[in-house]
């Protein structure tokens, strides 16, 4: 009985470990210097009239090299290796993941008739990062 138990036991952690690792395999890193505390597409959109429901936050970085992605999503359960926040002038170092947020932005559109106008926005989500402290 108690080696039926100890059995399921290890094959939970393999499980969760081998899960852990297969996540944390897919995540690529990043890094640059932040230049806007608002996503450009999304600072776009509210220019246009559009309003943003984001649940975090997003940034805008000038990244060390072409290959990164501008503009990052930001949920309110990332992890920061940090004590400073995300800032503008701030350099930031972390992993993004390949999975995109999608962020629906809305407006009144003019008549007739009365509807709903919407637009969607696609950012690239941060899973860790960390900040310098200027």
């Amino acid at each position: 009985m108690f080696k039926t138990f100890l059995k399921v036991i290890l094959v939970v952690l393999i499980v969760l470990i081998s899960f852990k690792t297969t996540y944390a395999i897919l995540d690529k890193p990043f890094g640059g210097k932040i230049t806007n505390n608002k996503a450009t597409e999304i600072e776009n959109a509210e220019n246009e009239g559009y309003t943003c429901m984001v649940l975090g936050s997003t940034i805008t970085i000038n990244p060390v090299s072409f290959i990164y992605p501008k503009t990052y999503f930001i949920s309110f359960s990332t992890l920061f290796k940090s004590f400073s926040s995300t800032g503008e002038g701030k350099q930031i170092l972390g992993l993004y993941s390949p999975i995109k947020k999608t962020i629906t932005c809305s407006k009144s559109c003019p008549p007739p008739p009365w509807k709903m106008c919407y637009r969607q926005v696609t950012l690239d989500t941060i899973n860790l990062f960390g900040t310098s402290k200027q």
